[in-house]
C-alpha cells in the first residue's frame, strides 16, 4: 500500500509538473497566442451572427451605373453638391461623405464647382472624411465635435502627427469631420473599429490638462454625434489609454486604443444607387437617415476583411459600428477572462491527474468524463456569448486540457506496460500462457500485492528419493529429477494453475489464484490424475534410457490462504500461505503409509468434483487429532 501511494505520489507530481509549465507558458505568451484566440472569437461570429436590427444608416452607393449615367470619377464637384442636396432633399437628417477632396476642382466648373458643394455642405447636416498620419498633413483642420478628458492623457500614448483632410474651405462648411482610418490586425483582418483617435499637431502649444493632444472621433462616431444633435463627447481615460467615451447618454467602453469590436449582423444596410437618387426617384428610406455616400464601383471601392466575410465595403463597416452605437450592442472580452479560463484549466487538470488511475481501470468512465471537462470551455464560451455578447476563449485551456489528458493517458500505458512486464516476468514460468495473457489484460492490484482467498493445492514428489540420490550418479539423477518436473509443469499448466515453487524433487501448485476459477478443486484433481498416470507410462522411457523408474504421491487440499507476494524490496514471489498449505504438504507423506500414489484432504472432500472414498484418518504432525484422508474410486481398495 505504501509503494502504491509512494508511486501514485510520483505520478500526480510529474502531471502537476505539465499543467503548471502549460499554464506559466499560457500566462507567459498571452500575447503571443493573441491571434489563436482572435480566430477562435471569429468562429462565434460565424457560427451566430448578431441579429440585424432596423437601421437608421442608408448607403447611397456611387456605383457603375451611377458613372454610367454621369461620367467617371472622380465627379467635378458640382455633381457631387448636386447629390449632396438630392439626398438632403429626401429627408436624409445626417449625411456623411466618404470621400476625401484635397484637391481643387480640376474640372471645367472650377471654382464653381467648389463653391456649390461649399454651399451644399453648409445648407445640410454633413460629415466630411478625414484620414490620420506621420508626417503627412494635406490641410490643417481641428475637430468639429467639441471633447472633454477625465483623467490624464498617458504620456506615452501613439499618437498621429499628420492629417489628411478635405480643403479648409470644405471643411468649414460641414458640420463635422471624422476618421476614415482602419487599422486591421496582423493577419489582415479587421475586427477592431477605432471610435475615436489621438493626434498630436507638430508646434502645438501642450497645456498641462491636453498636453497639445488632439482627439478625433472616428468617422461614425460623428455622424452619430449630428444625429443625435449633440455637440461634442466626453472621454475617460485610464492608465493605459483610453477607456470610455459617453455620448447622448451613452456609455461606450473602449480599448486602450480607443476601439470597439466589431460585432457583424445577419443583414446588410439599406443601400440606393447615387443615379436613382440624383434622377429624382423617390427614396422612402432616405427619410429621417443618416445617409453614407460611398464609392462602391469596379475598381474604385474599399473593400476589407472582416471576420465573417473576405470582403467587405468601407461604407457598410461605418454602417456597422453606427448601429453598434446606437443600440448599444458591443462584443468585449469577458471581465476576468484569463482568470475563468486558466481557472477551468487548473480544476480539470487536477481532477484528470488525480483521477486518471481510477479511469484507467474504467475506460468509458474515463472517456466520458475526457469529453466533458473538454466540452465545457466550448459551452460557456457559446453560452456567454450567445446571452451576454461577452468573449470567453475555449480553444486553450481545452488545448492545454487535452495536452494534460494526453500526457496522462501515455503516463498509464506506460505504467500498464511496465505492470505488464512484471507480471510477464513474475508469473511466466510458473503459469500457463493463457492465464498470463488474462492477467496482462486484467487491472487487479491485488496481483501485486496480497488477498484472502480459497484455492485448491496440490503437492507431489517423487517417492523414495533419498535411495535413488545414493544409488545414481549426479547426471542421472539431476535427468530423472528434471524429467518429473517437466511432466508436472506441463500437466499442472495444462489446466491454468499456478506453480508456487520447485523443492528439490516437490512440486507445490495452486488454482483459484491470482485468477477465479470457479471449478478450482476439479482442476486440481484432474492434474493430479494426469500426473499420476503420465509418470506410469513414461517410465518406460526412462528405463529404455537406463534410468530408474519412479513413484510419486501428490495430495490435493482445498482452503483459505493468503496469496500475493511475499519477500522483501530485492526478491520476492507469489506464493499461498495458509494452514491449507501446510496440510496439503503432510497429506502428502501420507500416500507412503497408504500404498497409493493420491489422497485428498479433509476440506477439498467437503465439495468435491466426483465421489470421493475415506482411506483413513491419522495424526499429522504439526495438527491437532486425526485427520481423515480421502482418495477417489481408483485407489480406494489398493490401501495396505
Amino acid at each position: 500500500m505504501i509503494t502504491a501511494l509512494r508511486n501514485n505520489g510520483f505520478h500526480w507530481l510529474t502531471g502537476i509538473f505539465v499543467a503548471a509549465l502549460l499554464l506559466i507558458a499560457h500566462i507567459l505568451l498571452s500575447h503571443q497566442l493573441e491571434p489563436i484566440r482572435a480566430l477562435t472569437y471569429d468562429q462565434y461570429q460565424r457560427f451566430l451572427p448578431h441579429n440585424a436590427v432596423e437601421s437608421p444608416v442608408v448607403i447611397v452607393r456611387i456605383d457603375d451605373a451611377s458613372l454610367a449615367a454621369y461620367g467617371r470619377w472622380p465627379w467635378n464637384r458640382s455633381k457631387v453638391a448636386e447629390l449632396v442636396r438630392h439626398v438632403s432633399a429626401q429627408g436624409a437628417a445626417v449625411i456623411g461623405i466618404d470621400v476625401l477632396f484635397p484637391e481643387a476642382d480640376s474640372g471645367e466648373s472650377g471654382e464653381l464647382g467648389d463653391a456649390a458643394l461649399t454651399d451644399a455642405l453648409k445648407a445640410t447636416q454633413s460629415v466630411l472624411a478625414v484620414s490620420l498620419g506621420n508626417n503627412v498633413t494635406t490641410h490643417e483642420a481641428e475637430p468639429k465635435a467639441g471633447w472633454s478628458v477625465v483623467g490624464d492623457v498617458p504620456e506615452e500614448f501613439p499618437g498621429y502627427s499628420g492629417l489628411i483632410a478635405s480643403l479648409p474651405h470644405f471643411n468649414e462648411a460641414t458640420k463635422g469631420l471624422g476618421v476614415i482610418r482602419a487599422v486591421p490586425d496582423a493577419d489582415g483582418v479587421l475586427r477592431h473599429l477605432p471610435v475615436v483617435w489621438l493626434r498630436t499637431p507638430p508646434g502645438t502649444v501642450q497645456s498641462p490638462d491636453t498636453r497639445g493632444i488632439q482627439i478625433w472621433p472616428s468617422f461614425a462616431l460623428e455622424l452619430v454625434r449630428l444625429y443625435a444633435g449633440e455637440a461634442g463627447f466626453v472621454v475617460r481615460m485610464a492608465g493605459g489609454g483610453f477607456d470610455a467615451l459617453r455620448i447622448a447618454g451613452t456609455t461606450i467602453t473602449l480599448s486602450e486604443a480607443g476601439t470597439i469590436r466589431l460585432w457583424e449582423t445577419t443583414g446588410a444596410p439599406r443601400q440606393v444607387s447615387a443615379a436613382s437618387v440624383m434622377q429624382g426617384d423617390p427614396q422612402p428610406a432616405l427619410a429621417g437617415a443618416i445617409a453614407i455616400i460611398s464609392l462602391d464601383a469596379v475598381g474604385i471601392s474599399d473593400y476589407r476583411v472582416t471576420p465573417t466575410r473576405p470582403a467587405r465595403a468601407g461604407a457598410e463597416i461605418h454602417a456597422a459600428l453606427i448601429d453598434q452605437m446606437l443600440t448599444g450592442s458591443y462584443l468585449d472580452e469577458m471581465p476576468n477572462a484569463r482568470i475563468y479560463e486558466r481557472g477551468w484549466f487548473v480544476a480539470a487538470s487536477l481532477a484528470t491527474i488525480l483521477l486518471s488511475g481510477f479511469f484507467a481501470r474504467r475506460i468509458w468512465t474515463g472517456l466520458l468524463f475526457s469529453a466533458v471537462i473538454f466540452i465545457v470551455p466550448f459551452a460557456a464560451g457559446f453560452f456567454a456569448y450567445m446571452k451576454y455578447g461577452e468573449l470567453l476563449d475555449p480553444v486553450q485551456p481545452a488545448l492545454g486540457i487535452f495536452l494534460v489528458t494526453a500526457f496522462e493517458g501515455y503516463t498509464q500505458y506506460r505504467r500498464s506496460e511496465e505492470r505488464r512486464g512484471v507480471l510477464a516476468r513474475q508469473f511466466g514460468q510458473f503459469l500457463s500462457p493463457t492465464v498470463v495473457q488474462k492477467l496482462m489484460k486484467s487491472n487487479t492490484d491485488a496481483l501485486l500485492g496480497g488477498e484472502k482467498r480459497e484455492i485448491s493445492i496440490l503437492m507431489t514428489d517423487i517417492r523414495g528419493f533419498t535411495n535413488l540420490s545414493e544409488k545414481l550418479d549426479a547426471d542421472k539423477l539431476i535427468a530423472i529429477v528434471n524429467h518429473f518436473l517437466g511432466i508436472a509443469t506441463e500437466e499442472i499448466l495444462n489446466r491454468d494453475g499456478t506453480i508456487d515453487k520447485f523443492m528439490g524433487d516437490a512440486v507445490l501448485a495452486f488454482w483459484n489464484a491470482p485468477l477465479d476459477q470457479e471449478d478450482h478443486r476439479a482442476r486440481a484433481l484432474s492434474a493430479a490424475q494426469a500426473l499420476i498416470g503420465r509418470v506410469a507410462w513414461e517410465n518406460d522411457r526412462l528405463v529404455e534410457q537406463g534410468l530408474e523408474p519412479i513413484r510419486i504421491g501428490v495430495a490435493v487440499e482445498s482452503g483459505v490462504c493468503s496469496v500475493g507476494n511475499f519477500g522483501s524490496s530485492l526478491r520476492f514471489d507469489y506464493t499461498a500461505v495458509g494452514s491449507p498449505v501446510n496440510r496439503a504438504s503432510r497429506l502428502e507423506s501420507v500416500t507412503k503409509k497408504l500404498g497409493i500414489p493420491l489422497v485428498l484432504g479433509p476440506e477439498f472432500a467437503k465439495d468435491p468434483p466426483v465421489e470421493l472414498f475415506q482411506a483413513g484418518a491419522f495424526e499429522l504432525q504439526g495438527i491437532e487429532g486425526e485427520t481423515p484422508v480421502y482418495t477417489t474410486s481408483d485407489y480406494v481398495h489398493r490401501n495396505t
